[in-house]
């Protein structure tokens, strides 16, 4: 059998983001064989493309029914098992106001996020339950700082994402049984990504200014993933780790 054959599995879900793709690229450059989540099959496959490893992608909507069985199975497909799942899914509804001041929110749309944030995670973990299972796999979430650090304007945003805080350190204390990890990391800002075009130039000035190590890249993040991942990693669960270059502390 081939070495590549051996090699264990990733799943990045959300794969095409500027932090999946990155990754993507740090597993396969570490010997992993990864399979990359997605709605836009065309950018997955030039992703795949460049990653130069054993590479695959799978097409699907987190918003549809049964996404994460659907995808979950799809990826394990692939190349027959599944080691790590990485979400990196950049979730929440198209419509309403979820950030600013709490009093201008819009109530209608707090479920949909939830529904597509925490519960989504939820509902990936336990498609995926099975398969980490199999050979003491790893689970990693990313959530954002806003879970762990009290701030104005995210009231919403960090309600769910403390609640993913919470399944995270719960679900790695019973999983551990299983021989599975659980993790997540919690970026703040992270320069050229998508949520960072989203906040504008003066805010994304304004929190560098804070960082005195410098915001974070994509770049910056991949390696923490993938590190728990691997066997460096064995005997660590359960950590919310904040990759933020000392904007929170």
């Amino acid at each position: 059998m081939a070495a590549s054959e051996l090699a264990p599995v990733m799943l990045v879900a959300g794969g095409t983001g500027s932090v999946g793709a990155e990754v993507a690229r740090e597993a396969a450059a570490q010997g992993w064989r990864v399979i990359v989540q997605g709605r836009d099959a065309a950018k997955l496959s030039e992703l795949v493309a460049r990653l130069g490893a054993p590479a695959d992608f799978v097409v699907g909507d987190v918003a549809q029914p049964d996404a994460a069985q659907t995808i979950v199975a799809a990826a394990a497909a692939k190349f027959g098992r599944i080691d790590a799942v990485i979400d990196c899914v950049s979730t929440g509804p198209r419509e309403g106001r979820l950030t600013g001041l709490f009093k201008d929110t819009t109530p209608e749309h707090y479920a949909a996020f939830y529904d597509l944030s925490a519960a989504w995670f939820q509902r990936l973990a336990h498609a995926a339950y099975p398969h980490l299972a199999e050979r003491g796999g790893t689970l990693v979430g990313f959530i954002s700082d806003a879970g762990k650090f009290a701030a104005p304007r995210q009231t919403i945003v960090g309600a769910a994402r403390a609640a993913e805080i919470g399944f995270v350190r719960n679900l790695a204390v019973e999983a551990a049984r299983d021989g599975i990890r659980v993790h997540a990391i919690a970026p703040s800002y992270v320069l050229e990504s998508r949520t960072a075009a989203l906040m504008g130039s003066e805010r994304m000035e304004t929190a560098a200014k804070r960082a005195g190590l410098g915001l974070p890249t994509a770049a910056d993040i991949a390696p923490m993933t993938v590190f728990l991942c691997g066997p460096g990693a064995a005997k660590i669960t359960g950590q919310i780790i904040s990759v933020n270059g000392g904007l929170n502390a």
